[in-house]
């Protein structure tokens, strides 16, 4: 009997000490490891921004408190970066992204060049929901949306898959508006830089949260002036600016609007590679969610002036699923909008 006692104590303690040995294996795993997030864009920009910002504070959150390095990783408008994510990055936690929305939206268009399925990403979170916007610089003699009807506009943009190129291509096709788009640029900063040298007359991919930050004196002087913003109404920063739904008239317009422009509420998503442990993809998301409503990381982001509307990974994760549910109709209107 007292061996049978020992050996029922023996089994009864590994089964105590089997969910513990896990949870701790769990909870050690990214100390002394190195993070890198990858910035689709180039530095100074809105994403590289928010990045840096993120890469600041996130290790503070995840057991183990690892080092997040931030890596610019310019190249077809984030889909070089989605793309080594999705196909080539460790599939443990110590690869995340951050890329535009618009560029995870490729692949629901067909284009090659995105060798990723969206659906598919370990989603960890989204940083803002924000409102986007188009402007021009002052030697245009642009002053509001309707003028860019009677004389060809040109937009720099990074890549097609970019939101600097898509928006004025699809803005354009809606209104009758004169837009080229020229690619080639690293980053918004990249594309604003261009502007102001007079290369391109405007640009298109400002959020709020980066005119706020960084344009907001070039706004005030009237150096920058903002043709449209693509929210769902009139935004408190331009009152006098319309919406660009405001301007729609008829369903089909609306339904392609809401493919195109309704990203913007997936402002900074954060992706890990796809098939990355349930456990793994629980514990990035948990330190994500408690970061994001941090008093520290929230100070220093009313500080350099950025919002933070977040989004948990799941529900990022159900709004790129409703987004691959378009009608084709829909999705072939955009491809033909945007040149595709």
């Amino acid at each position: 009997m007292k061996i049978l006692g020992t050996l029922i104590a023996g089994a009864a303690a590994l089964l105590i000490a089997g969910p513990a040995s896990a949870q701790s294996s769990e909870d050690t795993f990214f100390k002394g490891k190195e993070i890198s997030l990858g910035i689709g864009f180039g530095a100074g920009g809105g994403y590289d921004t928010y990045a840096r910002l993120m890469a600041r504070h996130y290790g503070r959150f995840i057991p183990g408190n690892p080092v997040v390095v931030p890596k610019n990783e310019p190249g077809a408008g984030g889909m070089k970066l989605a793309s080594t994510i999705y196909n080539v990055a460790r599939k443990d936690g110590t690869e995340l992204a951050l890329f535009a929305a618009t560029t995870a939206l490729e692949p629901l268009f067909g284009t090659e060049e995105a060798k990723y399925e969206t659906t598919k990403f370990t989603w960890i979170g989204n940083l803002d929901s924000d409102v986007s916007s188009c402007g021009v610089w002052k030697h245009t003699g642009i002053k509001t949306w309707e003028d860019v009807k009677s004389k060809e506009t040109t937009f720099g943009a990074t890549g097609p898959a970019a939101i600097t190129s898509i928006h004025p291509l699809v803005m354009g096709s809606l209104f009758g508006m004169k837009t080229k788009v020229i690619l080639g640029y690293q980053g918004t900063r990249d594309v604003n830089l261009a502007m102001q040298r007079g290369e391109v007359d405007g640009t298109c991919g400002m959020y709020m949260s980066s005119i706020r930050s960084q344009y907001k004196d070039d706004v005030a002087s009237g150096a920058l002036t903002i043709l449209m913003t693509f929210g769902t109404e009139r935004t408190k920063d331009f009152p006098n600016v319309p919406s660009v739904f405001e301007l729609i008239k008829n369903d089909d317009d609306r339904k392609l609007a809401d493919l195109i422009f309704g990203s913007d509420q997936i402002g900074r998503p954060i992706s890990a590679p796809p098939g990355l442990a349930p456990a793994r993809a629980a514990t990035l998301r948990k330190a994500f969610d408690t970061m994001v409503k941090d008093p520290e990381f929230l100070a220093e982001a009313t500080k350099i002036g950025l919002s933070m509307q977040a989004m948990t990974g799941e529900d990022v994760q159900k709004r790129f699923a409703e987004f691959y549910n378009t009608p084709k109709p829909v999705i072939d209107r955009a491809m033909k909008a945007m040149g595709k």
